[in-house]
């Protein structure tokens, strides 16, 4: 619905309201800090604070909620011409279609490749697949990373 005088959008009712809360500690750990922040880009210490909490909930969701709808990405680096791999690879990523959402397949050379996929779904069936993606024959590199549906992050 727009604003009848400005012909802008109202601003959305569901912004959650800032808490303002002090945090002690060490000089030493507050300098690392600043450090880290201004590296990585942070315009302040609450927004780098706000996503190493961010961090650990998806982290714990990952370990404790085997119920919970999970997303993950895994990276494969592998050989194009290692016999069958990439039919293995295709053929594990059909089998649990429920489950390998998306790929994508890059040339880094004329003879290796980078395959990225995103997995979602329970986590013991995110983790059977990315655990036989990365353990397959001819593999050369394999790293699951587990990320959120951005639900616990509410």
């Amino acid at each position: 619905m727009q604003n009848e005088r400005d012909g802008h959008e109202p601003k959305s009712e569901s912004i959650e309201e800032l808490v303002r809360f002090g945090v002690s500690m060490p000089a030493s750990i507050a300098a690392s800090l600043d450090s880290w922040r201004v590296k990585n880009g942070y315009p302040s210490r609450s927004e780098a604070v706000r996503d190493m909490v961010r961090e650990r909930i998806v982290a714990d969701v990952w370990e404790l909620d085997d119920d919970a709808e999970m997303v993950g990405v895994v990276t494969l680096v592998y050989k194009h011409s290692t016999r069958e791999l990439s039919d293995n690879l295709t053929e594990m990523q059909h089998h649990h279609h429920e489950v390998a959402v998306a790929a994508l397949h890059i040339h880094l050379s004329s003879e290796n490749c980078l395959e990225v996929i995103v997995l979602r779904g329970k986590k013991g069936e995110v983790m059977h697949l990315a655990n036989h993606l990365m353990s397959a024959r001819g593999v050369l590199h394999g790293k699951f990373v587990p990320s959120t549906t951005g639900e616990a992050l509410k």
